[in-house]
């Protein structure tokens, strides 16, 4: 089954739920339009009554514009909700854009709105000429794909050659197509030919149609330099972006470089300290100097202990075991300077318990966590830090509590991203929790609400043995 699914040529590769949502307001609101626009808010046919009264081929134009204005506001909601759902989705063909369908999908809804305008009102909309072409000009905008024009702008567009296209359903001359059937627009033409004002009627009409076209084409040709110019800015950003990481790459490079160095450098004299250690110890043995034998053994772990340190700032995935209790006492010893330690309080379970981690950048990660929660309840009258320790099966769970201020639903999505680290922080940001957490092959959790607090777990296996 999963293999027949594979094999389906035709995917949905995007959906700009935004887009469509516009979309499908448009298309609903279309169905209103009936109620607001109609008859009797714009009077054609009493103008058209008045020309043919009075003999008058002023009034007639008069009524042939309100036919059109009437048309074209009725039209916009369903022309440019249909432009917009046909975009919002992008429909591939072997892994190739299939624009057709697209197309297909905004002719359809097209049609499908005034059958429902129809059946809900009683208003038959003619999809003739007029109606082809203006959807033949929003599916060539979608072709096109200017993704970084507004939506306000590309609507504009679309009414602009709607209204163009609209003053072809009063021309007599087009009487021979398929324009202009419904019966307001053959109202007018019949007036037009008793009015002898027929010539009047066709230049009004292709006076409209240039106005409106040269209107559209203009929004146009300025919406593809606006795209054009913006696409440059985002190439150019996008530029920016590869030289910076590529500096920042090198600056990388040329500091791990520095850092070997430093590192060789500084094994070199414990090196040469644990040699020496080592040779009093064994000749204290030999004498069988009991204390001197102690504290040299005592010195001896605590210079094997700094080179492990030294060699683990530098090689971030060396990890080695080291019990929870171990591992809080680095962490307090951390943060045993700043003023929120008072409000730190610690609860271990399982102080034996042993973890596989690196002993420099793991404790780093725990402070992050309750500088964090230091800043949260900095403004609390009663601000608690609470840092527990605990198993969970063959894990070890630590979990950093507050009941600060709390993180918003929105602002939860992007805590994660790299360089967000609070508002006026210098810490490292949970960007640098999550990437230790993730290089020990561990889980971190965030559950947190507004005014009440942040639950930060971290859990990781315990080390074997």
């Amino acid at each position: 089954m999963k293999e027949q699914i594979r094999k389906i040529p035709l995917r949905v590769e995007k959906v700009d739920t935004l887009e469509l949502g516009v979309g499908a307001l448009l298309v609903i609101a279309s169905f209103l339009m009936p109620i607001v626009f109609n008859m009797h808010s714009f009077p054609v046919h009493q103008y058209l009554f008045e020309a043919l009264h009075r003999f008058e081929k002023t009034f007639l134009m008069t009524a042939a514009l309100l036919l059109v204005a009437l048309n074209s506001l009725r039209g916009i909601p369903h022309y440019v909700g249909a432009f917009f759902i046909g975009e919002s989705i992008g429909f591939t063909w072997h892994g190739k854009k299939a624009e057709v369908l697209n197309a297909a999908l905004t002719i359809t809804l097209l049609r499908v709105v005034y059958r429902v305008i129809y059946l809900l009102h009683g208003v038959r909309y003619d999809f003739g000429i007029p109606a082809v072409l203006t959807s033949c000009s929003g599916i060539l905008f979608q072709i096109l794909n200017y993704k970084y024009i507004s939506r306000t702008k590309k609507a504009l567009l679309i009414a602009s050659f709607l209204t163009a296209f609209q003053f072809l359903d009063v021309m007599p001359i087009m009487d021979a197509l398929p324009v202009g059937r419904g019966e307001t627009s053959q109202d007018i033409k019949m007036a037009a030919a008793v009015l002898d004002g027929e010539a009047l009627i066709n230049t009004t009409g292709m006076v409209g149609i240039l106005l409106f076209l040269l209107f559209g084409v203009m929004i146009f040709f300025q919406l593809r330099e606006e795209n054009s110019l913006r696409e440059l800015s985002v190439l150019r950003e996008q530029n920016e972006e590869i030289r910076t990481r590529a500096q920042i790459n090198e600056m990388k490079n040329r500091t791990y470089q520095e850092m070997q160095y430093l590192v060789h450098d500084l094994k070199s004299p414990l090196t040469a300290l644990q040699t020496l250690v080592g040779v009093l110890k064994m000749e204290s043995e030999m004498e069988q100097r009991t204390k001197d034998v102690e504290y040299l053994t005592r010195i001896e772990g605590n210079v094997e202990q700094m080179s492990r340190m030294i060699s683990e700032i530098l090689y971030e995935d060396q990890r080695s075991p080291i019990t929870t209790e171990a591992l809080v006492r680095i962490v307090l010893a951390q943060v045993s300077t700043s003023d929120y330690s008072t409000c730190i309080r610690v609860e271990n379970t399982v102080p034996q318990m042993q973890v596989s981690v690196n002993h420099v950048l793991f404790p780093r990660a725990l402070v992050n966590l309750l500088q964090n929660s230091a800043r949260a309840v900095r403004d609390r009258t009663n601000p608690r830090i609470l840092l527990r320790v605990e198993a969970e099966n063959d894990a070890v769970r630590f979990i950093v509590a507050d009941n600060g201020t709390g993180i918003s639903p929105e602002r939860q999505k992007s805590v994660w991203s790299r360089g967000n680290s609070g508002e006026g922080s210098s810490g490292l940001g949970l960007a640098f929790v999550r990437s230790i957490v993730d290089r020990l092959g561990g889980e971190v959790t965030l559950c947190s609400k507004v005014n009440e607090g942040t639950r930060i777990t971290i859990t990781i296996e315990e080390a074997a043995e």
